[in-house]
């Protein structure tokens, strides 16, 4: 009996033709063989939304092939990844053979969550069928999509510009970046102080109540913050203030006291295993990949990489093997097989304290979230923990193996025990008088430190992820000569105030969004799935509405660096992209917005993907969806047409005056946003950037000095990144490129 298996990739027709033999042809698709045309709409509206797919161009030859294989073929195996598009390019496979004169093969799905040898071999020994509702389900989404960008384009030329863009999920992430961009500018940073005092604490018991311990007497210098007074957060909001305050601390001088001492234990779970989203944040924080890099990486993991011997596991080569399991899934499940296979070896290697129940195994997210869970595979995992990052590195790449030790110890990770901290915290009173009504007054400051006592699931961490330990970020600070006095002070112990320092703080505005904060906020509002973050990602950083800027943390004083809380500390790493809208994308957004909130809108984008969900389940139909979603989108698209005023070919005022004729300048719509042009034109063809001359825009002051006025020079951000200019402008017009973006 002749058999053909049919993939996408040719890694992983590769790797499976290994596993199987030669009775058994391999080939890949390469992808998708069908698509909507480029040129029309490709939906037939009035018959059913019927999708009009064609051959991608330059797919002929290896369609082409596919038919000459399958007409000699017994039984035909459709094995794309097993998701919704796996199931798209499936069902184009099935049409393209059913157009094959004569006998037709029998045709079956197979589903590949693993591309090991046994997993491989069981899943062709238990096909099953094509998912036909799936499929309507990814039909959906793809119509959808052509109804939305094929109307919404033109509305765009219309009222804007020619060659504009819009689609139903890319404008919503654009949406998410103009809203935070607003948010930016409207930040207005507020200025607050801390206070910590130095105090010098007394022990002078022989016996103490908690040991009955004979203890020397004892002079301990320590540390506490400002937290209370009269039992309130105080609000510190200027200089004044705060040395007003350091001035009452002070003349309290020896009358303070130990008001409480507390130690409790402090518990910190595990993480969960990945999914797609978490991925990619973690991998964006931890090895600076983008989303389109992680899931790339992922994928060659996941379809098979040549490995030999490895120590321990086996003494001959291993060969071609997918070391993860599918990733792209929004389920946390984990197979009892997995879990078993975990535990034995964090007992074997590292003893069963660090051991806990495998409360990770859940199918789905809790309330609302719920949901949003397709729970089609398990979590992201290493399809066998045995092979230990550290033992398979010689068979990896650099970037293979960061993600798959990243992937490997997370999962290992979330079936170990929690960590456990002791937090030691001294309360130390005052009670003096208010320096202007001499009022009275009881000041609260507070030291807390915390240890490590047991590292639990942090160990694999920190031995594979080399992240430093909270107990090893405090190291040099006065925590060792507290732990050794900590159980012979007592309540009440006089205390007396050495030092008062006050220190400047300002609030930071919200950060804009990366690659992995999208992503995350795409998740949590349920827009897009698993498959679909890296095509969001792509389109919004190929179009024109958004730029990635470098964002460094504010300058800080050396000293007010040192005591930022952690709060408002900036995140480590130095500068990091984020995406920023041009003034194109921001007008867009709005006008989008404008006239279509019931569809540019979180929670309709969230909703739709529930339906989808829904169509894949067979609780609607999709015809049903479309119909219902293309009235209501029509009705919004004429009111918009009608309502939404017309910006194209439109000018507005200035008062600079062209340097070239001396006729005013006025700002048009362009490309890249507004910009300035002569009011001459066409005679005059003078222009220049708006973001170049307008004061307003943002900019950043430098110490060097204009060589044709003598003014500031400042770094101002242009169409080609950041250039240095007069700070002068519009009087002094010099200007020049500069290394620093």
């Amino acid at each position: 009996m002749k058999k053909l298996v049919l993939v996408e990739s040719p890694s992983k027709a590769h790797t499976i033709n290994k596993y199987l033999g030669k009775d058994y042809i391999v080939k890949a698709t390469v992808g998708h063989i069908k698509n909507l045309p480029k040129n029309s709409i490709g939906v037939d509206i009035e018959n059913g939304f019927e999708p009009k797919y064609e051959i991608i161009k330059g797919k002929e030859k290896t369609t082409g092939e596919i038919k000459k294989l399958a007409k000699n073929a017994d039984i035909i195996y459709l094995a794309p990844d097993p998701d919704r598009e796996g199931e798209a390019i499936a069902w184009n496979i099935k049409e393209l053979i059913d157009e094959i004169k004569g006998k037709k093969p029998e045709i079956k799905r197979v589903l590949f969550h693993e591309i090991t040898k046994d997993k491989v071999v069981k899943a062709i020994e238990n096909p099953t069928e094509l998912n036909k509702p799936m499929y309507e389900s990814q039909k959906a989404r793809r119509i959808l999509d052509r109804l939305v960008g094929y109307n919404l384009s033109p509305f765009l030329w219309e009222k804007i510009r020619m060659g504009l863009s819009a689609g139903r999920v890319q404008s919503v992430a654009l949406y998410l970046i103009a809203e935070k961009e607003r948010e930016v500018n409207k930040f207005v940073e507020e200025e607050f102080w801390t206070i910590r005092a130095l105090f010098d604490i007394t022990n002078k018991h022989k016996n103490t109540k908690k040991t009955g311990k004979g203890q020397a007497a004892f002079a301990l210098s320590i540390e506490g913050d400002l937290v209370k007074i009269n039992g309130k957060e105080p609000k510190i909001e200027s200089e004044a203030a705060a040395t007003k305050l350091k001035t009452e601390l002070l003349e309290i001088g020896k009358d303070y006291s130990i008001e409480e001492i507390a130690k409790k234990q402090v518990v910190r779970k595990p993480p969960s295993p990945f999914i797609t989203s978490t991925l990619q944040q973690e991998a964006a924080k931890t090895l600076r990949f983008s989303v389109k890099k992680t899931m790339s990486v992922a994928q060659k993991l996941y379809e098979g990489i040549e490995v030999g011997e490895v120590e321990g596991v086996s003494g001959k080569s291993i060969g071609p093997i997918g070391l993860i399991t599918y990733m792209r899934t929004d389920s946390t499940r984990i197979s009892s097989e997995a879990e078993g296979h975990v535990k034995d070896l964090i007992g074997q290697t590292y003893g069963s304290d660090y051991l806990q129940g495998g409360t990770v195994k859940k199918k789905s997210k809790a309330g609302a979230d719920a949901k949003k869970v397709q729970d089609a595979h398990e979590a992201i995992r290493p399809t066998d923990v045995s092979l230990v990052p550290k033992k398979i590195k010689d068979f990896l790449t650099p970037d293979e193996y960061k993600l798959y030790n990243l992937i490997w110890t997370y999962f290992t990770a979330s079936f170990m025990s929690a960590s456990i901290y002791d937090r030691y915290s001294i309360t130390l009173k005052g009670i003096g008088r208010d320096l202007q009504n001499n009022e009275r007054k009881e000041y609260s400051l507070r030291t807390t430190e915390s240890v490590l006592k047991f590292d639990g699931f942090q160990r694999v961490i920190n031995e594979n992820i080399r992240a430093k330990t909270e107990d090893k970020e405090k190291e040099g600070d006065t925590l060792p000569a507290l732990l050794k006095v900590f159980e012979f002070l007592s309540e009440g112990d006089p205390s007396v105030i050495k030092k008062v320092d006050t220190f400047q703080h300002f609030t930071l505005p919200p950060p804009r969004y990366t690659e992995a904060s999208l992503v995350k906020a795409l998740d949590e509002n349920g827009i897009g799935r698993p498959s679909t973050y890296q095509s969001i990602i792509s389109n919004i950083k190929n179009k024109d509405y958004v730029a990635t800027t470098t964002e460094t943390a504010p300058r800080r004083s050396a000293e007010q660096a040192k005591n930022t809380s952690p709060a408002n500390a900036p995140q480590k790493g130095g500068s990091t992209l984020k995406f920023k809208p041009t003034e194109l994308g921001i007008i867009v957004s709005d006008i989008l917005k404008a006239g279509f909130s019931d569809i540019i809108n979180l929670k309709f984008t969230a909703n739709m993907e529930v339906k989808l969900d829904n169509i894949e389940k067979g609780l609607i139909g999709k015809n049903d969806l479309l119909t219902d979603f293309y009235d209501k989108f029509m009705k919004s698209l004429k009111e918009a047409k009608k309502n939404i005023k017309n910006i194209k070919g439109t000018s507005e005022p200035t008062d600079i005056i062209c340097e070239k004729c001396g006729k005013p300048m006025v700002i048009k719509m362009g490309r890249f946003g507004k910009f300035l042009a002569c009011s001459g034109y066409p005679e005059c063809k003078n222009k220049e950037n708006k973001e170049n001359t307008d004061n307003s825009a943002s900019m950043e002051e430098t110490d060097e000095i204009c060589e044709k006025c003598g003014k500031p020079m400042v770094i101002k951000m242009g169409r080609f990144g950041k250039f240095l200019a007069c700070s002068g402008y519009p009087e002094c017009k010099n200007k020049y490129k500069t290394g620093t973006g």
